[in-house]
């Protein structure tokens, strides 16, 4: 399997795990899903399939199956079943959610992207389809879009695009250089507990610049926070 950066895998991990809603079973079906999924981690599509001869409209089992396959190395078999896990539940975010993480695991970006979207057109709050999506535009070297996803993950609380929206205002990496905007985006990375934000806004207010005086307290202030993070 092809490897991916780390954020990148973290958030492909949350979509390969991610469930949607309680669904209703019956004792012999919950006992039949429990054995797809138990499987289906390992590689193995018996059970999932036995499961769905009985349940063929089931977008779960057909989820899990299509996870079976990506573990075994059967990349599109598991890209077709997970299409069909969307299908049968009526286009539902959280499917299309876990098909765009698979496709990107194997560099497919743009169908990625393209159910990516769909996800965000029905929930614009889905705060881990946004980041995804940024890092699917990004490898798209779809610059304008890229930069509005991570502009959305960043105003829904993410962390990791709040700091990639500061490195960016910081070196005009697709933007006009901001000063401003770049401590704006890391002070913000740094409440929400993102410890390299923490760093550069120490080394910051340390050396000072231009539009900004050093300030020895909020440098103690960032460097103490990054080191309790850091903990």
């Amino acid at each position: 399997m092809m490897a991916v950066p780390g954020r990148l895998a973290i958030l492909l991990l949350a979509a390969a795990i991610a469930l949607p809603a309680a669904l209703q079973y019956g004792a012999a079906a919950e006992d039949g899903l429990a054995r797809c999924r138990d499987e289906a981690a390992r590689g193995l599509t018996a059970a999932c399939q036995h499961a769905l001869l009985d349940r063929p409209r089931d977008p779960e089992l057909h989820a899990l199956l299509g996870q079976a396959y990506f573990a075994g190395g059967f990349y599109g078999e598991g890209l077709q079943s997970l299409r069909r896990a969307i299908a049968v539940a009526g286009g539902a975010a959280e499917y299309r959610y876990r098909f765009a993480g698979y496709a990107a695991l194997i560099n497919e970006y743009t169908q990625a992207a393209a159910e990516l979207e769909q996800v965000v057109g029905m929930q614009p709050d889905h705060v881990q389809a946004w980041s995804l999506l940024a890092d699917c535009y990004r490898y798209l070297r779809d610059h304008p879009r890229a930069l509005h996803a991570t502009r959305r993950a960043a105003e829904l609380g993410n962390a990791a695009e709040a700091y990639a929206l500061a490195t960016r205002y910081g070196s005009g990496d697709g933007v006009a250089r901001d000063s401003r905007l770049e401590r704006q985006w890391l002070e913000q990375a740094a409440r929400l507990g993102y410890v390299a934000a923490m760093q550069d806004l120490a080394a910051l207010y340390a050396a000072g610049r231009a539009d900004l005086p050093p300030d020895p307290a909020r440098q103690r202030y960032w460097e103490n926070a990054a080191r309790q993070a850091a903990n």
